[in-house]
């Protein structure tokens, strides 16, 4: 078995209790006991590649889902049967909480990258740990407050609008442990327009001029260096 093989096989077997996302993910504030327990009600061996779907829209609810690592985007199906991009889910993140309430998933999650996802059985989980719900609602609680994030940004300027998106995914990254300050856009100018009802060609311009400004360098089509974190913080919050 090649390096990378072995590396991809150790990720996808590791306990809850080795997980470097432990801080992030549901066992952050759990005793020992109940990581352990967590265990039985959660599988790490789901990987899905560029392009596979994790659940469809409307699908039923079975599960919820921790991502290990890479990236997924949301989705739904709009009126016209075309597709709006919702957002993307980040390692740490809990997928799945759209399922809940009515019984099927509400969007389709699709994965951006090669991504590694741990299955939470929330029957067995319940079961197990009583009191997991706290944590649960916590994540649940961060969802929410993404979703209003990004609703509240389609008020603001074409320009701003980038630059919150950038922001955004740098500090879910800062919080995630990985380096902040340089990662991949793999979201197309297109899908990143969807998602900021902006036009492809405006956010290739937006990003252009930040680039021209010296704020941030692209390392290719998809990979952004952030030069100056604190001058983005500005143009943002400028009246």
């Amino acid at each position: 078995m090649s390096t990378a093989a072995n590396n991809l096989f150790r990720e996808l077997s590791i306990s809850c209790s080795n997980c470097s996302l432990g801080d992030l993910c549901i066992p952050h504030g759990l005793n020992q006991q109940d990581i352990d327990r967590l265990d039985d009600s959660v599988s790490h061996t789901k990987l899905l590649y560029s392009g596979d779907l994790l659940y469809r829209q409307s699908a039923p609810f079975e599960s919820l889902y921790a991502l290990k690592s890479g990236s997924v985007k949301i989705t739904t199906l709009n009126q016209e049967a075309s597709e709006d991009i919702m957002g993307v889910y980040l390692p740490g993140e809990i997928i799945g909480f759209d399922g809940l309430a009515e019984g099927h998933y509400q969007c389709s999650i699709e994965a951006l990258e090669t991504s590694s996802i741990c299955e939470i059985n929330l029957d067995k989980l319940q079961a197990a740990i009583p009191t997991i719900y706290k944590q649960l609602l916590k994540h649940a609680s961060k969802a929410i407050n993404n979703s209003n994030h990004n609703t509240s940004t389609g008020k603001v300027s074409a320009e701003k609008r980038i630059i919150a998106f950038i922001l955004d995914l740098a500090e879910r990254y800062r919080a995630s442990g990985y380096i902040f300050t340089e990662f991949n856009f793999f979201l197309s100018r297109s899908e990143m327009g969807n998602f900021l009802n902006l036009s492809p060609e405006t956010v290739s311009r937006g990003i252009r001029k930040l680039e021209r400004e010296q704020l941030i360098s692209l390392q290719s089509r998809r990979r952004i260096k952030i030069n100056d974190i604190d001058g983005l913080k500005k143009l943002l919050s400028h009246p």
